[in-house]
């Protein structure tokens, strides 16, 4: 039996089909390299997800540039019994980010951030949505994200 995470993150975006699956691949491969697979549960969500839907092929193939294989996850929909469940919200956009702020219940304590957040350069910068883009938008998604998650790692390793 796995112990309990210690930490738990949810990447939260648009059609939980791109940019959060993404995010999530390339996390837990960082926290598995760590030693924190069992450490930290990983999720993702999106706002205006269906259940069931792979990812985009092009945000597997991103992806798994990373070393994520993100082959087998399946979209879900944000739920706001997740404000229960998870102790970071990780925005892809300001959209996202306004959303879970706004919809946060006030016995919530959780962390609501963009990804980029702490990334002294990019503070402030979403990372776009590729959906029904080419390669290059998903590779400069994926390029984003894994700066985000780089400095994520930082934060989860001193938490």
């Amino acid at each position: 039996m796995n112990p309990k995470p210690r930490i738990c993150v949810l990447f939260v975006c648009t059609g939980n089909l791109c940019r959060s699956p993404i995010a999530e691949g390339i996390l837990r491969v960082r926290l598995i390299d760590a030693g924190m697979g069992d450490e930290v549960l990983v999720d993702s969500a999106g706002i205006h997800a269906q259940f069931g839907r792979g990812p985009e092929p092009m945000a597997v193939a991103v992806a798994a540039g990373y070393g994520a294989d993100i082959s087998a996850l399946s979209s879900r929909p944000f739920d706001a019994t997740d404000f229960g469940r998870f102790d970071y919200f990780i925005a892809m956009d300001f959209g996202h980010l306004d959303y879970l702020q706004a919809t946060r219940p006030s016995t919530c304590s959780a962390q609501i951030k963009l990804l980029l957040d702490d990334v002294a350069d990019l503070k402030k910068l979403e990372v776009p949505d590729p959906y029904q883009q080419d390669l290059g938008a998903y590779e400069f998604s994926g390029r984003l994200i894994n700066v985000g998650i780089e400095h994520l790692m930082r934060c989860l390793l001193q938490h």
